[in-house]
């Protein structure tokens, strides 16, 4: 399939189509207890990343170098974090991966054990390595898969490293869940996909039925802030049936929905009605791109607001790229912009803001011999 600009393939077909690729920046946390299911998922990304000709980097927490190379195939750095092995101090593989991330290109690396490397340092530890390392390797633009199992790492952990991370994917028994999705529609986070893997990679299909159940008993749940021990009570089952039902490891019978309908006031369509957002979007800007004059940081009109980042040169004027009609927003974050309203231009520094509602913007002009930049928020 076609990627958006600027993203780059999981290695599966199926997960592209969902997610639209990966965004440089992206730390995927894969919660997968098989490993084997694990190393086809890293496997299928490094040699997606090595078709694309970007740098690539394997971090071995137990196997050996020369067989990870030997299964990777050439051209992956591979950096031993095995315990008493060049890379097995955090500072060292930190400063390895700071090194590896610094290509002007999106650098692709894989990470595979978390869990070895907590159980190595203490998971306090190890938890303050990932919750250091991630927004590095964000903030220069690599992507990054982590394996961390929850068998072996454990529910808070995971839940810990869910609250810094990008990306979240968890993997059971034929079965592929996106527990956190950045920059992705509302409607990717929470989608339960069948997964199945054969000779020719891993696929994924439609949405399980157990997932829709999953998404629409959290959604039921918090708008009524209860507990899954209060649903559990409402239902008559266990508290651990209820977490696993959300979690879509499992399902629950026909009668105990029957039960929670009518203890809740709700549908069966409502109980299986998904997950809704998070209550905000987040929108990321390809940054190994320029984007020319006008950066979209947000450029959905579906949301009912587009922002943009202008740049001006020294003494350059500029234009808005589209018509817009509606009330629009100039934001100066550096310079002295002049900006041009209806017949009036009035001059504005950083900080200060202007809302056009009934007369449009139409330019900016830079009045210093600095670069000066603003933000231009259009109303749909």
């Amino acid at each position: 399939m076609s990627l958006p600009d600027g993203r780059v393939s999981s290695g599966v077909a199926d997960l592209d189509t969902v997610l639209g690729g990966v965004i440089p920046g992206d730390n995927v946390v894969w919660v997968a207890d098989d490993p084997v299911v694990a190393t086809r998922l890293e496997d299928s990304f490094l040699a997606s990343a090595g078709r694309a000709g970007l740098p690539r980097a394997y971090v071995t927490t137990s196997t050996r170098p020369d067989l990870v190379a030997g299964r990777v195939g050439p051209g992956v750095l591979v950096l031993d974090a095995r315990p008493r092995q060049s890379h097995a101090a955090a500072d060292v593989l930190e400063q390895a991966l700071m090194e590896v991330c610094a290509a002007p290109v999106p650098a692709c690396v894989v990470i595979d054990g978390l869990d070895a490397l907590a159980r190595r340092w203490g998971p306090q530890r190890g938890l303050a390595f990932f919750s250091r390392v991630c927004p590095r390797m964000f903030d220069a633009g690599a992507i990054a898969y982590w394996r961390a199992p929850r068998r072996d790492l454990g529910a808070p952990f995971v839940d810990q490293v869910q609250k810094v991370t990008q990306c979240v994917l968890e993997v059971g028994r034929g079965w592929l869940r996106i527990v956190k999705a950045e920059g992705r529609p509302s409607t990717v986070q929470g989608l339960q996909l069948g997964l199945s893997v054969d000779d020719e990679g891993v696929h994924l299909d439609h949405e399980r039925a157990v997932g829709r159940l999953g998404r629409g008993l959290e959604l039921v749940r918090r708008q009524r802030s209860l507990s899954q021990a209060d649903l559990a009570r409402l239902a008559g089952v266990t508290a651990s049936a209820i977490s696993q039902a959300e979690a879509g490891r499992r399902g629950l019978s026909l009668d105990t929905l029957l039960t929670l309908s009518e203890r809740l006031g709700v549908t069966i369509d409502e109980l299986l009605g998904g997950v809704g957002g998070p209550g905000y979007m987040l929108a990321r800007r390809d940054r190994t791109r320029s984007g020319g004059p006008h950066a979209a940081l947000l450029d959905d009109p579906g949301t009912g607001l587009r922002a943009y980042l202008v740049t001006l040169a020294a003494g350059e004027s500029g234009t808005p790229h589209v018509r817009h009609r509606g009330a629009e927003m100039v934001l100066v974050a550096g310079g002295l912009v002049q900006v041009r309203v209806a017949d009036d231009t009035p001059v504005m520094r950083a900080g200060d803001a202007l809302v056009a509602t009934d007369a449009a913007i139409g330019g900016w002009r830079n009045l210093t011999m600095e670069p000066a930049r603003l933000f231009w928020v259009l109303r749909d």
